[in-house]
């Protein structure tokens, strides 16, 4: 891990989740309106579940998504779904989503529709991303096509179409939108929540390469000091 980023390792998930609860209530305690952008996966839901129970000025913040497989919210892969059934199942119902998915047959169709939608929304205070075993992070596929363009700092666009690779990974899920670095350079504050010891080593690894190295690298390259990183130690 290199000195840019803040990490913070824990022995239980209950311990982890406090400390996800505390740092996100300070993030986002903003006087103005602002968004919270967030990840889907298994590994946030613990934290989501807890912080949607805060008392916090949810009537006064937006929430926005990372990324998006292109599916409606009654397919199991929705992280629009996941989001509404725990950070969102309370208090935190108040807040206004902003889906990603919309009607149009692809997520290239819908780009400029959706990334009209993100440049309304107010500065994100706080991103919750994760990792994958491939070192993707959001929807940023190394081996995707529009990787280069998508994970660029300045991306023309704040979100992007993209078709992902057939991995174990990806499953049947290839078509993607996912927010640009553009996007990600936005955001004031940055969380990286990861579970078990071989992604404590990979990201470790990762973060030691070169920037281009790997797609989580090129996140935490834009990111700097914003990002910080809760680490579960153990199986995971």
């Amino acid at each position: 891990m290199t000195a840019k980023h803040d990490l913070s390792l824990f022995d239980s998930n209950e311990d982890m989740t406090a400390a996800l609860v505390e740092h996100a209530r300070r993030a986002l305690n903003a006087p103005q309106r602002q968004t919270l952008l967030l990840s889907g996966g298994s590994s946030p839901c613990d934290f989501y579940e807890a912080l949607g129970q805060e008392d916090l000025p949810w009537a006064e913040m937006d929430m926005a998504l990372v990324d998006e497989r292109w599916v409606d919210e009654d397919d199991g892969g929705s992280n629009a779904a996941l989001v509404k059934r725990t950070l969102m199942a309370g208090p935190a119902n108040a807040a206004t989503f902003t889906a990603m998915k919309t009607g149009a047959a692809t997520p290239h169709q819908a780009a400029g529709e959706v990334d009209a939608r993100y440049r309304a929304l107010p500065q994100p205070s706080l991103i919750i991303l994760g990792m994958g075993p491939d070192t993707h992070t959001a929807s940023w596929f190394a081996e995707a096509p529009e990787y280069e363009a998508v994970s660029c700092a300045n991306a023309r666009q704040m979100v992007a179409g993209l078709n992902a690779p057939q991995s174990p990974v990806t499953g049947d899920y290839l078509q993607r939108m996912t927010i640009t670095g553009a996007m990600l350079a936005l955001c004031r504050d940055a969380f990286l929540i990861i579970k078990g010891d071989s992604k404590i080593s990979l990201l470790e690894d990762c973060l030691w390469a070169p920037a281009a190295s790997s797609p989580i690298a090129r996140a935490a390259e834009i990111l700097g000091p914003r990002l910080r990183v809760f680490a579960l130690r153990g199986d995971g």
